[in-house]
C-alpha cells in the first residue's frame, strides 16, 4: 500500500463511542481479522482484498476494531450493468466484521466511509455490490446504508455432519482448486454432507448516476432468516472421475 493511500482517512463523531477514523489497511491485516472473526472464517485468495479499510477509535489509532474488504465479483466479466465509461467496474463488498465494542451503528459508519474512500482511490469503480446470507437475515444493514435491493436467488450450503463446518456449493464444482475440491467431494461421496438451500439477497450501491443494472430495483424484502434442508442432484460418476484424475496429478508431482 503506497503512502498516499495510507494518508487517506475519514473521521466521524459518534454519540456512543466517541470519534472514530476509517482508513485503508494492509491486506494481510484485513485477512487475519476476517479469518479469525468473521462467521465464515474464510478468505477467497482469487478476488478478495483489492481495497481494505479499517475502523479505529481516534484515541487509540493503533488498534483496528473492524474491517471492510472490497474485491472483485465472482465473475468480473459478467455483463450485468451498463455504463458509458468502458473501464467502469463494479466492486463487491466481500467481507465485513466489526468488534462488538463499537455497537451496531458502527457497521453503517464503516460502510459509508469506506465506500467514499474507495471512490477517491478508484474513479472507475461505479457501484458496490454485496450479498446478504439468508442464514443470518435479509440484509437490514444494507437498507440502513441506502443500498438498492435487486432480489434474491437460492444458494446451496453443505454442512459436514462430522465437523459442523458449512461449505458453499461453488467449492464442490470448482475443479481449479484441487485440494478444496477433493476434500469437499470425498466427504460428499461418503455421506458426510447435508445439503441446505439458503436465500442470497443482492444489494447494490451505485456510485454514479450513469450506472444501470440489468435488472429492476425491487422493494426491500420482509425480514426473514434461516435455511431449508434440500437435495442436490449431481453426476456421481463425473465426481469420481474428477477425483481420480486429480489424485493422479497430485501424486505424479511428488
Amino acid at each position: 500500500m503506497n503512502k498516499e493511500n495510507l494518508e487517506l482517512k475519514i473521521v466521524k463523531e459518534t454519540k456512543s463511542f466517541g470519534p472514530v477514523e476509517i482508513r485503508p489497511v494492509e491486506k494481510a491485516l484485513a485477512k487475519e481479522m476476517i479469518v479469525k472473526n468473521h462467521y465464515s472464517h474464510k478468505w477467497n485468495e482469487g478476488g478478495f482484498g483489492k481495497y481494505n479499510f479499517g475502523i479505529f477509535k481516534a484515541d487509540n489509532p493503533g488498534e483496528c476494531l473492524g474491517v471492510a474488504v472490497y474485491g472483485y465479483m465472482k465473475n468480473p466479466n459478467a455483463k450485468i450493468f451498463s455504463h458509458p465509461n468502458p473501464g467502469a467496474w463494479m466492486s463487491e463488498l466481500n467481507r465485513m466484521w466489526i468488534s462488538d465494542v463499537l455497537g451496531m451503528n458502527a457497521e453503517s459508519i464503516l460502510i459509508a466511509a469506506s465506500i467514499k474512500l474507495l471512490r477517491r482511490m478508484n474513479q472507475d469503480c461505479v457501484a458496490i455490490q454485496s450479498f446478504a446470507d439468508g442464514r443470518l437475515g435479509c440484509g437490514t444493514i444494507y437498507k440502513a446504508a441506502n443500498f438498492k435491493y435487486y432480489g434474491f436467488h437460492y444458494t446451496k450450503f453443505l454442512e459436514n455432519s462430522r465437523t459442523g463446518e458449512f461449505t458453499h456449493e461453488q467449492i464442490f464444482t470448482n475443479t481449479t482448486c484441487t485440494s478444496s475440491y477433493l476434500r469437499a467431494n470425498i466427504a460428499y461421496l461418503i455421506g458426510d454432507m447435508k445439503v441446505y438451500e439458503v436465500k442470497t439477497y443482492r444489494y447494490i450501491y451505485p456510485l454514479c448516476k450513469h450506472f444501470r443494472f440489468n435488472k429492476p430495483e425491487l422493494p426491500y424484502p420482509e425480514y426473514e432468516r434461516g435455511m431449508t434442508q434440500s437435495y442436490w442432484s449431481r453426476d456421481i460418476d463425473k465426481i469420481k472421475y474428477n477425483i481420480v484424475s486429480m489424485l493422479d496429478k497430485v501424486s505424479s508431482k511428488k
